[in-house]
């Protein structure tokens, strides 16, 4: 079955209480994965390649500014007064893969497969055009690995549970 890209759904929270479901003024929003690959050649003629990880890297281009996001007077705090201390700008991301596109939980609730994980969040810019107050954010990870579980929406709102069986990843990292 070929999912729909609003089966991605991506919330964004300062406090793991209240969440943002983030995308809503976009058309295309991609996590960039950055790999960290080395190739090279050694005297056999053999190729070699070290995948020594990623650095991905949420890029929210279109953010416009709505006083009952939950993640608005955080962003406004980082933005207007030019904060990048840790307390500040840390944030938490829940990614899930639902079987349906998001939107559908308006009526029904969804479940799917989730991860959380702390992130860095960084304004890049504000203001904008005429349609609205732009505050674009990135989000990086903090590199403590990620949470994997299931997530249920209701209403565009998300509860996750984690899995009570994870296995290590790589990097200390929780698959």
């Amino acid at each position: 079955m070929k999912l729909p890209r609003a089966a991605l759904a991506q919330w964004l929270s300062f406090d793991k209480k209240d969440w943002t479901l983030i995308g809503k003024d976009t058309d295309s929003m991609s996590t960039s994965m950055n790999p960290d690959i080395e190739t090279k050649q050694n005297v056999l003629g053999e190729t070699i390649t070290d995948h020594k990880g990623f650095k991905p890297e949420l890029a929210v281009d279109s953010y416009a500014a709505r006083t009952e996001d939950a993640i608005y007077e955080n962003l406004l705090d980082i933005t207007m007064n030019r904060k990048s201390d840790e307390a500040s700008t840390s944030a938490f991301l829940l990614e899930g893969v639902l079987d349906e596109a998001v939107i559908e939980s308006d009526n029904k609730t969804l479940t799917g497969k989730g991860w959380m994980e702390e992130v860095t969040v960084v304004p890049q810019e504000y203001g904008g055009g005429m349609e609205a107050f732009g505050i674009p954010f990135n989000v990086s990870p903090k590199g403590g690995g990620r949470t994997k579980g299931t997530v249920s929406v209701t209403e565009r709102v998300p509860t996750f549970t984690p899995d009570t069986d994870q296995a290590a990843g790589t990097g200390g990292e929780t698959e």
